[in-house]
């Protein structure tokens, strides 16, 4: 089968050929860039003449999306709780999980959840909710609410009656408990024990699970998404995680799952990650479609929740500098083993101590063993000065990326760590110009998944409701922020040779605009839709055809 495609206006991301008027694809590999004469020169020159063509009627046509760090599991599961965005105070927070109890089921043996707060817009009380404000939505059902975040978790006094908290784990994360003066646990859970205890509570089957994921690609495809490398572990009943990634290469392999997922698998201890590479769960592991792509691990948390770690003490609290979720040494053996595997550690990291500290286990790692190069990276990477800007060169390490997090970030900044500190952070035009590498993504569900929003921040600074940028002089163009939602991100997955640009010998994953990003307002990216969506040349979104159903 061939596709052509005629009377369009092509972004390549391919230097050699930027712009191209036509394309052809063999099977679901790009045969053929360039322009009209050169594509009927190739397609009369093949034995196949099984053609389709494809009219994009001048509209413009770029790579596949790809978010180079997401939760697309966890996205499948907010389906089944109740949505708390944009909650704006404790009163709404307990009315909205209020109307959600009406629809919980509590045979399903799953937990009644909410999530997507966060307190810094509660106009009546600017905290965490505790056991005593989710008890007054039910004490007889376990309630968890779970900060935008991720970070954050809040139990109502059945979830934490039924949380062990003897367990090995639970003891060794005891400190990440909120407690009251008595000593009594508040319901607050953060970091590393909010893990731990995801990890514990109960979720869909494997099977249902993913079924879910399979359902709910359509939604990504919609947005032009047709990569995503995808953090899942906390998220899977506990223990399941690898056979989840084998169910899914199954069904990759019988084209059910065309979403394409790269594993960036998520660990806390050596042992494990071990046992997972003794197993064959490494960078080689899965095909085209699923595979593990890195180790993932998270060393501090969030910069909403002041637990982001710092090197000095938070500017508007310095009770605190933030939390660490290893010491520099348990580090370094973690990045020491992904790296003795040739395997990229991934690292979260959002506070400057925490970043300095995962370029420190790098630079121990490549020293240890020159000879092998895997592409190590730190997610998230907010608070920099200019000298951790030139470690990440030195050390080649690839900078993720979430351009939509200054639609907050931006309003807290300042107050978080002052104003010298807050003006080298989202340094991304800096990154950039070093030639340090910088896929863009979303974090989603922390933000939603949509490109165009990252797109937008990146090119103006600014958030959706704000009327002065943020540090502009870090604003980058808008072939620039494609760039990195799709050449950038196959590299930083380590398919640079096979995806992110629409180039002869590439993957056919590409889609349709309905407005030209490249020569629209600013203002007009955020109103910019899909029209179409393919992977491996074929049509897996049609928006006309949705309308029409």
């Amino acid at each position: 089968m061939i596709l052509w495609i005629k009377n369009a206006r092509i972004a390549t991301m391919d230097e050699d050929i930027p712009e191209a008027s036509s394309a052809v694809v063999n099977g679901k590999y790009f045969a053929y860039v360039g322009d009209e004469a050169g594509a009927k020169q190739y397609v009369e020159s093949q034995p196949d003449r099984d053609v389709r063509e494809l009219d994009a009627g001048q509209r413009r046509i770029i790579p596949g999306f790809n978010d180079s760090h997401m939760h697309y599991l966890h996205y499948v599961k907010t389906k089944i709780h109740v949505d708390l965005t944009g909650t704006t105070s404790m009163r709404e927070l307990i009315d909205r999980m209020r109307e959600g109890l009406r629809h919980y089921d509590p045979k399903s043996g799953l937990w009644f959840v909410g999530e997507g707060w966060n307190h810094d817009f509660f106009e009546d009380e600017n905290r965490f909710p505790t056991r005593r404000d989710l008890d007054l939505i039910s004490t007889e059902h376990p309630i968890m609410v779970q900060r935008a975040c991720g970070h954050i978790g809040c139990l109502n006094s059945k979830a934490l009656e039924l949380f062990d908290m003897t367990t090995k784990e639970a003891v060794e994360y005891s400190k990440y408990a909120d407690v009251d003066e008595t000593g009594e646990m508040t319901g607050v859970i953060k970091e590393s024990l909010f893990d731990y205890f995801k990890s514990k509570m109960p979720a869909p089957s494997i099977e249902a699970l993913v079924e879910m994921m399979i359902d709910y690609q359509s939604d990504l495809f919609e947005s032009g998404i047709t990569s995503v490398q995808s953090d899942e572990y906390n998220y899977t009943p506990e223990g399941t995680f690898f056979e989840l990634q084998d169910r899914l290469r199954r069904e990759a392999e019988q084209k059910r799952l065309r979403l394409r997922i790269s594993g960036q698998a998520l660990y806390f201890k050596p042992d494990a990650l071990e046992e997972a590479f003794a197993n064959g769960y490494d960078h080689t592991y899965g095909n085209p479609t699923l595979h593990i792509s890195s180790t993932k691990l998270l060393v501090d948390g969030s910069l909403g929740a002041r637990t982001a770690l710092m090197r000095q003490p938070y500017a508007d609290d310095p009770e605190t500098s933030g939390l660490a979720m290893f010491t520099q040494e348990e580090l370094d053996e973690l990045v020491m083993i992904s790296h003795r595997n040739n395997t990229p550690a991934v690292i979260h990291a959002i506070g400057d101590k925490a970043i300095e500290m995962c370029l420190n286990a790098i630079e121990r790692a490549r020293k240890t063993m020159p000879y092998l190069t895997p592409r190590h990276g730190i997610v998230h990477c907010q608070v920099t000065d200019m000298d951790l800007i030139q470690r990440f060169k030195e050390l080649d390490v690839v900078a993720y990326i979430q351009p939509v997090f200054i639609d907050y970030d931006m309003n807290i900044i300042y107050d978080r760590v002052g104003r010298e500190l807050a003006e080298t952070s989202y340094a991304w035009k800096a990154y950039k110009d070093l030639g340090i590498h910088h896929p863009f993504g979303t974090d989603c569900p922390v933000e939603p998944f949509d490109p165009f929003k990252g797109i937008y921040c990146a090119v103006t600074r600014k958030g959706f409701k704000s009327d002065q940028p943020y540090v502009p002089g870090q604003a980058l163009s808008v072939e620039e922020a494609v760039y990195a939602y799709t050449a950038e991100g196959a590299y930083a997955s380590g398919h640079e040779c096979i995806k992110g640009k629409i180039k002869e010998g590439f993957l056919a994953d590409f889609a349709v605009l309905d407005k030209d990003l490249f020569s629209i307002s600013p203002e007009e990216i955020l109103e910019t839709s899909v029209d179409l969506t393919y992977v491996d040349g074929e049509c897996v979104f049609d928006r006309a055809a949705a309308i029409d159903r």
